[in-house]
């Protein structure tokens, strides 16, 4: 009986690899996908835990909006004990966003947020410095100072925020992922509020008589009034370089009183109220724009017309 050709193991060394290579292909795709699911998740999981302090920061961005259009009917010690609770809960929101640790997606955006949170608790602590400061009558100046960069600061966070929350629901959209973070609200829902001029106009209409009193030890008497502008301006360390004067409007009683307009100043068009005193101009207030009713209580005769009344016509003719 002839003996048994031994079969090659060729083949079968062939096919064992073949199975191997194809187990291997199958795990290392299978972890990949994996690993991706969970960075999706991790992302779904730091949304959900930012959520917390965003949140709680729009609940207090909702507050500090509702203290600072009602100042003027609070009390003094209410409006102190409310801010200084908002700048505590400002603290905390900061506090928490430093604790919570972002995935790798989201590495880059943490800086962000905290960034907000951080310009939100100086913001309100110079807003609360400076409203003070005009409620007890002290500098007004200073005060209002204070209260513009609160107030930029809070348009800043704002900005800064709204960002944060853009970028981070563009990277849960890329990650499929069905969520999308709080909304941070707005402290500073119209930005043009944080300017010089409009400052100056909510501290008129919360406190008159210390905007007035202020504005009126201003070294600003002049032969003319584009000099008492300037001479206010200069005081005050506002660029007028690029200043453009004309008259608003005059009194056709009183012709020592009457309304500038300038343009081309850093905070854009301003009304200056002048008013003539044995020979010399002086500033009495300014601001973005005016009421009849700030006027009067300025002591502008009730004929001056306020701005965009149809009584008001600018003329182009540089004030005299």
């Amino acid at each position: 009986m002839p003996a048994a050709t031994r079969r090659s193991p060729l083949p079968i060394v062939i096919i064992v690899a073949v199975v191997v290579l194809g187990v291997a292909c199958w795990v290392v795709g299978k972890g990949c996908g994996t690993q991706k699911g969970q960075q999706s998740v991790n992302l779904k999981s730091y949304t959900s835990a930012m959520d917390v302090p965003v949140k709680s920061s729009a609940d207090t961005a909702g507050q500090f909006n509702g203290l600072k259009n009602s100042v003027n009917v609070l009390a003094k010690n209410d409006v102190n004990s409310k801010l200084t609770k908002m700048e505590s809960d400002c603290k905390s929101i900061s506090k928490q966003c430093a604790k919570i640790s972002p995935p790798s997606a989201a590495t880059s955006l943490q800086p962000l947020a905290q960034l907000g949170f951080d310009k939100r608790v100086k913001g309100v602590a110079e807003y609360q410095k400076g409203i003070m400061g005009v409620l007890n009558n002290t500098d007004t100046t200073a005060a209002s100072q204070s209260i513009t960069n609160g107030l930029q600061d809070l348009v800043v966070s704002d900005s800064v925020l709204a960002e944060y929350k853009s970028s981070l629901d563009a990277k849960l959209k890329a990650s499929k992922q069905d969520v999308q973070l709080a909304d941070p609200g707005k402290y500073v829902p119209n930005v043009d509020d944080a300017s010089s001029a409009s400052v100056a106009l909510y501290v008129r209409a919360v406190n008159p008589s210390a905007s007035k009193s202020a504005t009126s030890s201003a070294p600003t008497a002049a032969a003319n009034p584009s000099q008492a502008i300037q001479a206010y301006l200069k005081a005050k360390g506002i660029d007028y370089s690029g200043m453009s004067l004309s008259v608003s409007s005059t009194s056709s009683s009183d012709d020592t009183w009457k309304l500038d307009v300038a343009t081309g100043l850093p905070d854009g068009t301003t009304y200056f109220l002048m008013h003539q005193v044995n020979g010399n101009w002086t500033v009495v207030q300014t601001g973005g724009d005016f009421t009849a009713a700030q006027l009067k209580s300025a002591g502008a005769p009730s004929d001056l017309s306020p701005p965009g009344s149809s009584s008001s016509s600018s003329s182009s003719t540089s004030p005299q």
